[in-house]
């Protein structure tokens, strides 16, 4: 074997290698995509059952996505929304909790996770999620709502009236 044909084969590895990578890379890029696309579909079909009542259903179908996708905040809400709907309160809690873990900047995650504790019957927790959604955005209506709620289920009438009349004010505010 001549000098020439020795690094050519030697330069035929790197390359053959190269493509395998590059073969493996598309294959794992055309996987993931794929599997994007069958969780976004089962959460619209998750969306369609919750919105036609069947939310033992939507907990199931959005419990599929959340194999699939373990990463998209968005499952988990509406899971857990699904669950609270059933009266699955504390696996709706643990949704919510996990939406929170992976948006803490949403206040409507704390919403969602007040309202919860609120069937649960845990009103203090219940306040602090409350005052944390208000504490993200203080210009947003639906906590001082949310919090009127709970003031309300803590017999606390006169911070209820002050945060229902708080969250009309921003309500008139916001539709001028």
């Amino acid at each position: 074997m001549s000098a020439n044909q020795m690094q050519r084969g030697a330069l035929a590895l790197p390359r053959t290698f190269a493509c395998a990578v590059l073969a493996a890379v598309f294959a794992v890029a055309a996987h993931a995509q794929d599997t994007n696309k069958q969780a976004e579909d089962l959460m619209r079909q998750g969306q369609q059952q919750m919105s036609k009542g069947q939310p033992r259903d939507a907990a199931r179908t959005l419990g599929k996505a959340i194999e699939l996708d373990p990463t998209r905040p968005e499952l988990y809400m509406l899971r857990s929304r699904a669950r609270d709907s059933s009266g699955n309160f504390d696996a709706a809690l643990e949704d919510a909790t996990k939406y929170i873990e992976l948006e803490p900047k949403d206040e409507y995650g704390y919403l969602n996770r007040a309202r919860i504790y609120l069937s649960l019957e845990k009103p203090e927790k219940a306040l602090e999620d409350a005052n944390k959604a208000i504490e993200i955005k203080p210009d947003e209506p639906d906590g001082y709502y949310r919090r009127a709620d709970v003031y309300s289920a803590m017999s606390k009438e006169a911070e209820a009236k002050a945060d229902e009349k708080k969250a009309d004010e921003l309500d008139a505010k916001a539709r001028r």
